[in-house]
């Protein structure tokens, strides 16, 4: 075992370095012969067991990693044939099968003690820098197809701001992941028509589309995507991705039963959604982010936000993103987002068909 000491998180770093380097008797593996074998299951960059070896900044892996790593380590047969590879869980002997218990009960009593490191689920929405985070949502008094209730009138004595608020289902879901894993730095909701110079210098969240967020519109100019939001007649119920390449133009829609969209005044029954989540730097300040959680409806919204937010698939999806866009500060994915009986389901990025498109704007992996 490790020597204890240093920063919450950091004996279990040691821990899965000593197992890299000496799991096996007279066996050094390299970080890519091991991140390959434990890919199997998922992918896994090699430079991802580099984060989580690194006892000085420890980032603890998602729980389904570590069981990996006991599966791995609870048998030399995982280095049969030259190439180390994980044994079927099935295949273990009854002995192998209690050395993985073993090991995998150690790995996660070792992630509990780091109780003081961010959880790796919060990873995505911690900021380390505590600076100020705002959220910038729709605004309903834009739109030309919600009627909006007295309610939110602010001559009503029972006027609710949020009653003329876009995307509500997704603004509680990343509230309070934001609050959890920032609990010191303020976060300010408000919606696109009341951001002011101050907010803009912040860490910025953009909640929806064009069509009742002015601000999305402006800052996706910025940033310079190969993603825009475009109307399509097709389409009268929300503006539409387009993939902008530099002989072509991809276009991305929604699906419906029996492929009818209906009107902006009766739409048709959804069945896929698509969303859209993009981090960058903030084009106003460089040293804070930009993150979008967009989508063609607010179901695509929604589900955006709900891939790193939901505990059923955000651990993965986080992971997913590490995987693919390592370090980086500066990428864009497309994603299909399900509708099932009126429920908008968590996508989950590694499920096949998921990702419509992805891409890094910063080989740097700044």
């Amino acid at each position: 075992m490790a020597e204890p000491g240093g920063p919450p998180g950091a004996a279990l770093a040691r821990r899965l370095r000593d197992l890299r380097l000496r799991g096996f008797p007279g066996v050094k593996l390299k970080q890519l012969d091991l991140a390959r074998a434990l890919s199997e299951d998922q992918p896994v960059a090699d430079s991802t067991l580099s984060s989580w070896e690194n006892d000085r900044k420890p980032k603890p892996p998602p729980p389904n990693r570590l069981r990996a790593y006991a599966r791995f380590f609870a048998t030399e047969r995982s280095l049969e044939g030259g190439d180390p590879h994980l044994v079927p869980l099935d295949e273990l002997t009854p002995s192998e099968d209690r050395a993985r218990e073993e090991l995998e009960l150690e790995l996660f009593e070792l992630r509990d003690d780091a109780g003081g490191a961010a959880p790796a689920a919060n990873q995505f929405w911690r900021f380390d820098d505590d600076a100020p985070i705002t959220v910038i949502c729709s605004d309903l008094r834009k739109s030309d197809q919600v009627k909006l209730g007295p309610l939110s009138d602010e001559d009503n004595p029972n006027y609710a701001e949020l009653y003329s608020y876009g995307d509500l289902d997704a603004l509680e879901a990343l509230l309070g992941h934001l609050h959890s894993a920032n609990p010191d730095t303020f976060v300010r909701r408000c919606r696109a028509s009341e951001v002011s110079s101050e907010d803009l210098l912040n860490h910025l969240v953009v909640l929806g589309g064009i069509a009742w967020n002015d601000v999305t519109r402006r800052l996706i100019d910025m940033g310079k995507l190969p993603v825009r939001q475009v109307e399509d007649e097709k389409i009268p119920s929300g503006e539409v991705f387009e993939v902008v390449g530099p002989n072509h133009v991809e276009p991305f829609l929604p699906r419906w039963r029996e492929d009818d969209p209906g009107t902006a005044e009766n739409p048709g029954v959804l069945l896929e959604d698509v969303g859209m989540l993009a981090r960058l730097p903030n084009p106003y300040n460089a040293l804070r982010t930009l993150t979008y959680c967009n989508g063609i409806h607010s179901r695509g919204v929604l589900g955006a936000v709900r891939c790193l937010t939901d505990s059923a698939v955000r651990d993965d999806n986080e992971q997913y993103l590490e995987d693919t866009f390592p370090g980086s500060r500066h990428f864009v994915i497309l994603m299909k987002v399900p509708v099932l009986g009126g429920q908008t389901i968590s996508p989950s990025l590694r499920s096949p068909d998921t990702v419509l498109f992805e891409w890094s704007g910063d080989p740097r992996g700044n």
